[in-house]
């Protein structure tokens, strides 16, 4: 038991037991056997290595596997961290997110209906013309109709998860790709849920070899959307305004007609008449 100071010139042994009274401070590296227990703070100014898994308790821990860096809370995985960035899992709450969007970050930038007339190029004249014979050169409107037919909004349960049991709303990925494959992204694979701190490696190891034999996951970038769907409100919203000049010219001719031929009374007897239920 050491209550002061002590120096050591070269080595400690401790067989047993060891208490200090206020501090360990150690200049160059210290090898602990078998385990550290420290009861209250732990202060490091340099850096930490840890190998293996940091444990908080038995299932909520933080530990490096595949070199992927898993993060486990009462046995569940709730985010992987990669090379490639990351991933979530479970149900997520944020306050506030936003996303990059400065000018100064992009380039190439064309209207939205460039893109939408390529992919009404490629996929719906070609599905057309199976299907009716030849179509005519197509444009921006008619690639933003063509669009929105082809959405599909659909209703489904995720198979396993902590939002399983909640009904979603939204789009099938493999859909989206034949009608907007740039909104469609291959996710990164995913290593197999462990069961616990250790899980069964036999196990997992099969899982493994049959997640890296099936297809990847697709995900769509549902923020992407909100350009695509604007661009069909703004062209709807241009042919209501035609429609509705339409409308006007219509019925200021209609109006100069009554003016100029004004109706008589039997003619407008014969209309009203005409007009009535057929007993």
């Amino acid at each position: 038991s050491l209550v002061g100071l002590a120096h050591l010139g070269s080595a400690v042994s401790l067989r047993s037991f060891a208490r200090l009274g206020s501090a360990l401070s150690v200049l160059d590296c210290t090898s602990f056997g078998s385990t550290l227990s420290v009861r209250k703070n732990t202060a490091v100014t340099g850096d930490t290595y840890t190998y293996g898994k940091l444990h908080f308790n038995h299932n909520t821990y933080i530990g490096e596997d595949n070199a992927a860096l898993e993060t486990y809370v009462t046995g569940q995985r709730v985010m992987s961290l990669t090379e490639m960035g990351g991933t979530l899992h479970g149900m997520w709450m944020a306050d506030t997110v936003v996303a990059v969007s400065d000018r100064r970050l992009k380039e190439k930038i064309s209207p939205i209906t460039n893109a939408l007339e390529t992919n009404y190029k490629a996929l719906g004249m070609e599905s057309g013309r199976r299907q009716d014979g030849p179509k005519r050169p197509s444009h921006g409107p008619q690639a933003l109709s063509w669009v929105l037919r082809q959405l599909r909004p659909v209703s489904y349960n995720f198979k396993k998860g902590t939002d399983a049991k909640n009904v979603r709303f939204g789009f099938i990925a493999d859909e989206m790709q034949r009608v907007l494959p740039q909104v469609v992204r291959e996710l990164p694979r995913q290593k197999p849920e462990q069961d616990g701190p250790t899980g069964n490696q036999g196990q997992q190891g099969q899982q493994g070899q049959q997640a890296d034999s099936e297809p990847p996951t697709k995900g769509i970038v549902y923020p992407d959307l909100i350009a695509v769907l604007t661009a069909m409100m703004r062209d709807f919203s241009s042919q209501m305004k035609d429609v509705s000049q339409r409308v006007r010219t219509a019925e200021h001719e209609l109006d100069r007609l009554d003016r100029e031929e004004p109706m008589s009374p039997v003619n407008n007897f014969a209309v009203g008449f005409s007009s009535g239920p057929i007993v």
